[in-house]
């Protein structure tokens, strides 16, 4: 028997060794057109693995609408595509089902090709704000005095804000009907959602209101990072005293501090991912406590989620009574079923089937975090001001669904990206599509947050709305952690806080 494990504890390890090796024998171009009969092979199998394992396929969309969606793609792909193509048509057919947990990546050949490689191509990093407003946040030549951080655009090349906005949208699946997700995501890096979705362009005509209000043109060449970079001063060389890579990472990831005159405090969470140590949670609540920090900001406007557990050890902190986590939690299968390769799938079969209990013969219900949770031992007392915002997504939304509406707790910011009702989620592997490798996301669990909030299809709306501007984006100021803090100077009848 030990000879037999030993046997196949080696075989395991040789295939982690071969799974992880690099690909980089492999000629691979981005470039690369896969055949008619290859993408429709690849959309066909993408079409019938959601179809038989999505939880929520017809969730915000009819049966007809998602027929509607792939006959479409199916008539797309009558000619050669590349793989970025491919994806942005693939991006557009799942748009239809109204899940951000559902969407298409890049294969790892091309993260591989193209990592540590600058774009080329349009040169302006653009804020999405609303459905027809973009805002300059930056600009890749920096000796432009014309398109400055602030600047409002109207045009580019011809095409109007809103039209670029609504072209770039369905590239980001959204829960429900919460356009900020996309908004915030695109806004992250506009230049390579443009040159994903546009062909490259020599020049950019961009339209756009000066500071007096007074409508321009003005013309940029596209970018090449090969022959501007060259330009540029030489950087600068760290200090001494510059934040290791770890403790980069580690404030990437989370950070808390106390004002020095102990008025209030500031939790920063990013993530809820593995990254994120619960202990480290703990430890932060019990300095609130041992301090008596009665005042506290939670920004989790950047988090676009993770372990269920992290987020829920979080709303255990800030909750003042017994609550129900989640409502419902369902799968309608006990086992991914499709001849796609499926990542993780052994462990997600596995998870699947130990952890979920039938109710009937097309539901599975998971049998975690829909019982009674008590506040936690640490929990805090006083008035917590939660910052949120287009990318608080997912787990996320699931802790503000939970604290919302307490006395003691005040949301200020943007509607949230994740649906206030409920997301898809839990278990969340890749489809890895055989030819071109592209790798679908597919949640495996629909989850019910709580039952009598309406089902509108849209996030979590803050008590205390604060959208960005024009002016506060030129500034680079935050409005919306300024807003917070005014709350606390006037709760406490304080001065102006730093």
């Amino acid at each position: 028997m030990k000879n037999i494990v030993l046997y196949l504890l080696g075989i395991m390890m040789l295939g982690g060794l071969w799974s992880c090796s690099p690909a980089s024998h492999v000629p691979y171009s981005p470039q690369k057109k896969y055949s008619p009969q290859e993408l429709q092979e690849d959309l066909q199998l993408m079409e019938q693995t959601l179809r038989r394992n999505h939880p929520s396929l017809h969730w915000y969309a009819s049966e007809e609408e998602v027929q509607q969606a792939f006959a479409k793609a199916y008539r797309a792909v009558q000619d050669s595509l590349n793989e970025n193509t491919f994806r942005n048509l693939l991006n557009e057919t799942v748009s239809v089902l109204r899940c951000g947990h559902t969407s298409v990546r890049n294969s790892r050949q091309y993260n591989w090709y193209t990592a540590g490689s600058r774009p080329t191509g349009f040169p302006l990093g653009l804020k999405i704000t609303d459905d027809s407003t973009l805002i300059v946040t930056s600009n890749l030549y920096r000796t432009d005095s014309i398109l400055r951080r602030g600047v409002r655009l109207t045009s580019i090349n011809n095409r109007t804000a809103k039209q670029l906005i609504d072209t770039l949208l369905p590239l980001v699946p959204i829960d429900g009907y919460s356009n900020n997700f996309s908004y915030q995501n695109i806004s992250n890096n506009f230049g390579r959602f443009y040159n994903s979705r546009f062909p490259l362009d020599s020049s950019y005509e961009i339209q756009f209101y000066n500071q007096q209000g007074t409508l321009q043109t003005t013309q940029l060449r596209w970018y090449d990072p090969q022959k501007d970079t060259l330009r540029r001063r030489p950087a600068v060389q760290p200090s001494a005293t510059a934040p290791s890579r770890r403790q980069l990472k580690l404030q990437s990831v989370r950070s808390f501090m106390i004002d020095s005159s102990g008025r209030y405090a500031l939790l920063r969470i990013n993530t809820f991912t593995h990254d994120f140590k619960r202990s480290w949670l703990r430890k932060r609540f019990r300095d609130l406590r041992k301090k008596k920090v009665d005042q506290l900001v939670v920004d989790v406007r950047n988090n676009g989620g993770g372990l269920i557990q992290s987020s829920l050890l979080l709303t255990r902190l800030v909750k003042q009574t017994p609550f129900t986590f989640t409502d419902s939690i369902t799968a309608v299968t006990r086992k991914i079923e499709s001849k796609a390769r499926i990542s993780k799938r052994f462990y997600a079969n596995l998870g699947m089937a130990f952890l979920s209990r039938k109710i009937n013969d097309s539901l599975y219900r998971f049998r975690y975090f829909q019982k009674q949770y008590q506040p936690h031992r640490l929990g805090y007392n006083g008035n917590v001001y939660i910052l949120t915002g287009g990318f608080s997504f997912s787990a996320t939304t699931m802790f503000l669904a939970n604290v919302k509406g307490q006395e003691n707790i005040t949301l200020v910011g943007e509607e949230t990206g994740g649906g206030w009702h409920g997301n898809n989620g839990v278990f969340i592997p890749d489809i890895i599509l055989p030819n071109t490798k592209l790798r679908v996301r597919l949640p495996l669990y629909r989850i019910i947050n709580k039952t009598q909030i309406p089902d509108t299809g849209r996030g979590v709306f803050p008590d205390v709305e604060i959208k960005p501007t024009a002016e506060s984006i030129r500034i680079n100021s935050d409005p919306k952690m300024e807003k917070a803090l005014e709350l606390i100077r006037n709760r406490k009848g304080l001065g102006k806080l730093q």
